[in-house]
């Protein structure tokens, strides 16, 4: 492994101008004047997070095995529908690694590392949609309703992208200070990065390509925002040598800048449509509620079964109900469910005849 202060990975010797050049000059002479981090313990964190060298090939098979096997956990989980299984998904994947190289690569100005990284990155990704795919494809499943899971990751919003951001500088704060490494656990089930990557594998298996696309957002979310307050962190907390910020920062004011830029990028979609890129894709809940309470309300009849489909604007509704006396409307309750989702709807009410049975007998 080369040192971390001189190696062919080493940034432009111009200093960098404009705002992000005069922020990073400061925080240069701050650290410069109170360095935090001798190089031996720098050289302990790019020695973990980046894998060169003899080391590089058995890191690659590591990465490949550990995130198919995430990739595989997360899937399943997704299909049956089990938060348990998906969180333990989160544990299990290596991609937070190479996120965080990025990120110091990007501050160190190494820009061999940020290609090397990103694309370990991109390939883990690609790769782990296709697992998820293929395993959509072979594996039964209950495809309708879609699980409750695999929705909840294709209308991302911006909170998402906040957890990121923390998430990114709790990872980044744990790679520095290792007190802090039992962080790096909360860390992974906080920002999932392999879930989403899972949900656009099977969605595209499915060609549910909207819910593929919130998928889609919601992974570059979580990566964008990682590697923006990862960098930020790595530079406040001493991994930069001051002077690396004083003398030869260039590199380094246009990673952050390119950092920044892409956040921002992610903001404007999700900023759309009051937060969302997607309307609610599953109505099944909200329609389910609605129905029970009309019955409830106005007869005495009971909810045995609800089931939504969409399908060009049209929201398909079928509503079991079983009852020994007067059914619902069904003119009254598409009236209603039109109200509430604010679309057209189509409701097929199938009623199924109870029958209340009593006897009375006195012994003897």
């Amino acid at each position: 492994m080369e040192d971390s202060a001189r190696d062919d990975h080493e940034p432009s010797h111009h200093a960098a101008r404009g705002f992000v050049g005069s922020v990073l000059g400061k925080i240069g002479r701050r650290l410069d004047s109170q360095e935090t981090l001798t190089e031996g313990e720098r050289l302990v964190i790019v020695n973990r997070l980046f894998h060169e060298g003899r080391r590089l090939r058995e890191s690659r098979r590591r990465f490949a095995f550990m995130m198919g096997l995430s990739v595989a956990i997360a899937t399943f989980g997704l299909l049956s529908d089990s938060t348990a299984v998906v969180i333990g998904a989160m544990l299990v994947a290596p991609l937070m690694g190479p996120v965080l190289g990025v990120a110091a690569a990007i501050v160190m100005g190494w820009p061999k590392r940020i290609v090397g990284q990103g694309l370990l990155v991109a390939l883990g990704s690609v790769l782990a949609v296709a697992l998820a795919f293929g395993i959509a494809f072979v594996v039964p499943w209950q495809r309708e309703p879609l699980p409750g899971e695999l929705v909840a990751r294709t209308s991302p919003n911006l909170l998402d992208l906040g957890i990121a951001l923390a998430a990114g500088a709790a990872g980044a704060y744990a790679q520095v200070r290792r007190q802090a490494s039992d962080a790096l656990i909360g860390v992974a089930v906080a920002v999932a990065l392999v879930p989403p990557l899972a949900v656009i594998g099977v969605t595209l298996q499915l060609a549910e390509y909207r819910l593929a696309l919130g998928a889609l957002l919601l992974f570059l979310a979580n990566v964008s925002g990682i590697v923006m307050a990862a960098g930020l962190t790595f530079l406040f907390v001493g991994f930069v040598p001051g002077r690396r910020l004083l003398t030869g920062n260039n590199a380094i004011a246009s990673g952050m800048r390119w950092a920044l830029a892409a956040v921002l990028l992610i903001v404007i979609p999700m900023q759309f449509g009051q937060g969302n890129v997607l309307a609610a894709t599953d109505p099944t809940a909200e329609v389910a509620a609605v129905v029970e309470t009309f019955i409830t309300e106005r007869t005495s009849a009971e909810m045995v079964g609800v089931s939504v489909e969409v399908e060009n604007g049209v929201t398909d509704v079928n509503v079991v109900v079983a009852t020994s006396s007067t059914a619902p409307t069904v003119t009254q309750l598409a009236a209603l469910l039109a109200e509430q989702l604010g679309t057209t709807v189509q409701v097929s009410l199938q009623v199924v005849e109870s029958e209340v049975n009593q006897a009375t007998i006195s012994g003897g």
